[in-house]
C-alpha cells in the first residue's frame, strides 16, 4: 500500500504506523520466543550408523565460527536489539526537530529515509569487514580516518549510483566522481568532527565497555547500549550530511538534481541559496563559538534518531587535550567564558548589594523624610481647618 503514489496523507500515515507496529511486534516476538532447538539423540551404535560427511561439516562449521567470533551470545542479542531499534526509527518520522539546519533537510522524505538506511547498512557491512580482517583494538585509532572515508565514499556511490551521469547542454557530468573529489572539504567540516567513533567500533567488535560520566559500563548494560545507540545515530546522520554537502556545493542548482532529490518547498533558486547560506552560517558559528564552548564544557552535541524525528542531545566527555590545543579566536572565546564565570558571581553580588542599598535609602532615609514632610503638611492643613472652624463659631456667637 505504501508504494501506491495515489495515497492521501492520512492513508500514508496510517499504513506507516501499521508497518511500524508490525516491525515492533516482530522484534518483540524474536526477543520473547525461544530459539528453535533441535536435539539429536546419539546413536547407540556409531559403527552401524555412520554420520554422513555433509552433516558432519554442517555441524562443525557453526562450532568453529562461534569459537572464532569474539562476541558472546548475550552481546549478539544486544547488537541485534540495537540494530532493530535503529531500523524501526529509520522507518518512522525523520523530521529535523533539533533546531539546527542540516544538509538532510533539503531532501525529499523518501530520499532522506533511503539515504539514512543506506548509510546504516553500509556501516554494518563495514563492521563485518573489520571483524573478518581481524583488526585489533589498538589498530582502530590509526584506521579511523580510513574507516570514515570508506564509509563516506561507499555511501556516496551507493546513493547516487556509481555511473550516474548528468547531461547539461554540451557537458557531461560524472556525479560520483565530482562528489568524491570534495573529500578534503567534507573531511574537515564533518568527518573529523564525528566523536567517539573508536568507542563505537570497540563496543561492536570487541565488546569493550563504555565510559559514561567517568563510570565504566560493560557492553551488555542498558547504559552502554543507549550510549552506543546515540553514537551510532550521530554517525549515521553526519555521514548522510557529508553525502549531501558536496552536492550542494557543486550541483545545487541543476534542474534534474532538484527534481529527483529536493523537497518541493526547496526547489527554487532563492530557497536553495537561502538554505546554503543558513548552512554556511551554522558551520561558521559552530567553528567560532559552538565548538570551543563545547570543548570548554567537556561535552559532545550528538544528533540522535527518535520515534518523532531527529533531535539533539549533549553528553559528557573529557576533552582536556582538545582544550589545550585551542588557539586564536577559539581560545579567546574560552577565556571570555572563563572571565564571565569568574566575574558573574561577583557582579551579581555587587548588584544585589547596590540594590539593597538603594532600597534602604528609598525606604529608610528618603521614605522617612518624605513621610515627615507629608505629616507636617497634613498637620498644617488640619490646623488651618480647625482655625477656620473656630473663626466661624466665634462669628456666630457674636
Amino acid at each position: 500500500q505504501l508504494q501506491n503514489p495515489r495515497l492521501s496523507n492520512w492513508d500514508w500515515l496510517f499504513w506507516t504506523g501499521r508497518r511500524r507496529e508490525l516491525l515492533v511486534a516482530r522484534w518483540l516476538a524474536d526477543q520473547l520466543l525461544p530459539a528453535s532447538i533441535i536435539l539429536v539423540e546419539p546413536s547407540r551404535d556409531n559403527s552401524l550408523v555412520p554420520m554422513p560427511k555433509q552433516e558432519r561439516s554442517l555441524t562443525v562449521a557453526p562450532m568453529a565460527q562461534s569459537q572464532l567470533s569474539p562476541k558472546a551470545p548475550l552481546v549478539d542479542q544486544t547488537v541485534n536489539w540495537t540494530m532493530n531499534r535503529t531500523m524501526v526509527k529509520l522507518q518512522s518520522g525523520l523530521s529535523n526537530l533539533s533546531g539546527v539546519p542540516l544538509e538532510l533537510d533539503i531532501l525529499q522524505v523518501e530520499k532522506r529515509a533511503e539515504l539514512l538506511g543506506l548509510v546504516f547498512q553500509t556501516f554494518e557491512e563495514l563492521v563485518e569487514d573489520l571483524r573478518l580482517s581481524q583488526v585489533t583494538l589498538e589498530q582502530l585509532p590509526q584506521k579511523q580516518q580510513l574507516i570514515l572515508k570508506d564509509l563516506w565514499e561507499a555511501s556516496v556511490t551507493d546513493f547516487f549510483g556509481k555511473y550516474y551521469t548528468l547531461y547539461t547542454e554540451n557537458t557531461q557530468l560524472e556525479v560520483v566522481t565530482i562528489l568524491l573529489g570534495n573529500y578534503p572539504i567534507v573531511k574537515k567540516a564533518i568527518l573529523d568532527k564525528i566523536p567517539l567513533v573508536i568507542d563505537l567500533l570497540g563496543h561492536r567488535l570487541f565488546d569493550s565497555s563504555l565510559t559514561i560520566d567517568n563510570v565504566s559500563y560493560p557492553a551488555h548494560t542498558p547504559e552502554a547500549i543507549q550510549r552506543s545507540e546515540f553514537i551510532l545515530d550521530n554517525l549515521i546522520i553526519q555521514i548522510a550530511n557529508g553525502v549531501i554537502q558536496p552536492l550542494l556545493n557543486q550541483l545545487a542548482d541543476v534542474e534534474i538534481i532538484k527534481v529527483n532529490f529536493y523537497h518541493k518547498n526547496l526547489m527554487s533558486s532563492r530557497e536553495i541559496a537561502r538554505f546554503r547560506n543558513n548552512l554556511s552560517w551554522r558551520y561558521r558559528q559552530y567553528q567560532l563559538f559552538g565548538e570551543p564552548q563545547a570543548i570548554f564544557e567537556s561535552r559532545y552535541d550528538l544528533f540522535i534518531l527518535t520515534d518523532t524525528g531527529i533531535k539533539q542531545t549533549s553528553i559528557y566527555a573529557p576533552r582536556r587535550r582538545e582544550l589545550e590545543q585551542l588557539g586564536g579566536f577559539q581560545l579567546a572565546v574560552t577565556l571570555a567564558y572563563e572571565l564571565r564565570d569568574a566575574l558573574s558571581p561577583r557582579l551579581q553580588a555587587a548588584v544585589t548589594w547596590i540594590g539593597n542599598g538603594v532600597v534602604y535609602l528609598l525606604t529608610q532615609v528618603f521614605g522617612r523624610s518624605i513621610g515627615l514632610v507629608v505629616r507636617g503638611v497634613i498637620q498644617g492643613i488640619g490646623s488651618s481647618v480647625q482655625e477656620a472652624r473656630f473663626g466661624k463659631n466665634s462669628g456666630r456667637g457674636k
